[in-house]
């Protein structure tokens, strides 16, 4: 075999080998879509101001006038209140949230007689209820949700101003004998504010 023979014989085994061990380039296309940023919504209660209370007492000529809660001698007759001031807000296309006010555990023997009832008045809403009865619960959504179903709505924020008045109003009997119950005490607990998200047993869901 002549030297011209075995190089082709050579380069023909060599294109064998690279044809079996190599890779085709085929066509391919891609394209990057943009992900998206996404925002989670909001929901907020806020107090705004300090409780104040008040001697509000029908037969009093100067009624209402401001009161020190820790200084202030009840007697039989009188009637008293404690005020606050919140806000709350709700953002999301499917947010509904339960508002609920609830009187704490209240302790002392004065609770014999005393009336103690709390009351929410604001943004379409006026309930209320015994200090140590059922909660108020009132259902809103934000002004976001396509999917109502006539809930009554809040803004997106908070904004530093008070939506919502909570009145606690203390009836002392009046028909109170004797020295009964004189010098007792009665302790409220706390009061609570909540917001909570529901998803059912709600509006479009």
């Amino acid at each position: 075999m002549n030297k011209r023979t075995k190089g082709l014989l050579a380069g023909a085994a060599g294109a064998a080998l690279l044809l079996g061990g190599g890779t085709f380039a085929l066509w391919s296309d891609s394209e990057q879509v943009d992900g998206g940023s996404i925002t989670a919504g909001n929901l907020d209660v806020a107090l705004v101001g300090d409780v104040a209370w008040a001697d509000v007492s029908a037969d009093r000529d100067d009624s209402p006038h401001g009161i020190d809660l820790s200084e202030f001698r009840i007697v039989p007759g009188d009637t008293i209140q404690g005020e606050f001031g919140f806000e709350a807000a709700l953002e999301g296309d499917n947010m509904v949230a339960e508002l609920t006010l609830d009187g704490g555990a209240a302790a002392g023997d004065l609770l014999d007689r005393l009336d103690v009832k709390v009351t929410v008045d604001g943004d379409g809403v006026q309930e209320t209820t015994d200090w140590d009865g059922a909660p108020i619960q009132v259902q809103f959504g934000s002004e976001d949700n396509t999917n109502l179903d006539g809930l009554l709505t809040l803004p997106a924020t908070t904004s530093g101003t008070a939506a919502f008045t909570v009145t606690v109003t203390v009836d002392f009997d009046e028909d109170t004998p004797d020295q009964v119950l004189t010098q007792a005490t009665a302790a409220l607990g706390d009061l609570t504010v909540g917001l909570d998200q529901v998803r059912t047993d709600a509006p479009g869901f």
